[in-house]
């Protein structure tokens, strides 16, 4: 059964949710401050983080810095199992031994947006610390939320862990997730410029049509729709990291041509104006 946990801190907690995925139904690509712990339980789903896509196994373990842009994409209307912890790392700073906030931080910030399949034992292991803190969510004794961070720091622990030395392969398996991340690298590099089917069929010497229709089999997104969610993406970074930035400055850095259709695109993806997002953003920090 899907259970989904908030709680005062900046810590969301979603244990083997298996809520049925249709398309259209998802936010789609989307980014967040918090880092993002997520495990594939079972199904068939890719997951897409930048210009990364990945055909997920069971036993799959994806480390999130947050900020890239992403979304997972399961087959519509089939099972998907997922458990998936969004937290603040301000949070845990302060409960981590002060030597090692680092080496517990760094699948986050420097490994960025990893994949590990975890295996035997250590996923064994791992699967046992979800149920537990799982166990604990429900759990509404005194010091509750004091505990949970206990067992959140507990994890990421037993994350850094298994880490520790690795060197993490993003070589694409197949060659459909070869074009379609060649394909999100190009919109990454090129998002501020115009960019038609013309230039990517050129750039990967395939027809417009194939690269069209697999670009939308492995993603669940049209080529368009994904270089307008980056540009909305990059006009949030510009918000967060650079407070005074006016809305036409952000529009003009993150590919727009025209500052009517960038307050509308931005509308229509986060729901509110450019000038009420960032006023809003910076009234929480």
């Amino acid at each position: 059964m899907t259970r989904m946990h908030q709680f005062n801190a900046p810590l969301e907690y979603s244990y083997r949710s298996t809520r049925t995925f249709y398309s259209g139904a998802s936010d789609g690509f989307h980014s967040h401050p918090h880092y993002e712990v997520y495990y594939f339980h079972a199904g068939e789903c890719t997951y897409i983080i930048g210009d990364r896509v990945y055909s997920l196994e069971p036993g799959d373990l994806i480390l999130m810095h947050g900020m890239t842009l992403h979304r997972a994409h399961p087959v519509p209307g089939g099972l998907y199992e997922r458990t998936t912890l969004h937290f603040d790392p301000s949070l845990i700073r302060s409960s981590l031994h002060p030597d090692r906030i680092s080496e517990v931080l760094m699948p986050f910030d420097e490994l960025r947006n990893c994949r590990i399949n975890l295996t035997g034992d250590i996923r064994t292991e791992f699967e046992s610390l979800l149920l537990n803190l799982d166990q604990l969510s429900n759990n509404s004794g005194e010091f509750r939320q004091e505990r949970m961070t206990v067992r959140l720091c507990d994890l990421l622990y037993f994350v850094a862990g298994i880490c520790h030395g690795i060197v993490v392969d993003h070589r694409p398996s197949s060659d459909k997730e070869r074009h379609v991340q060649h394909i999100m690298g190009y919109v990454d590099t090129h998002y501020m410029q115009d960019i038609g089917l013309d230039d990517l069929a050129s750039e990967l010497h395939l027809s417009k049509p194939y690269l069209a229709g697999l670009f939308k089999k492995m993603t669940g997104s049209t080529i368009f729709k994904y270089l307008y969610d980056r540009r909305i993406n990059q006009a949030k970074l510009l918000f967060q990291f650079q407070p005074d930035i006016s809305v036409t400055e952000a529009s003009r850095l993150s590919g727009f041509k025209r500052l009517s259709h960038f307050s509308r695109i931005f509308k229509q993806n986060v729901g509110c104006a450019p000038d009420l997002y960032r006023t809003r953003l910076h009234k929480t920090q």
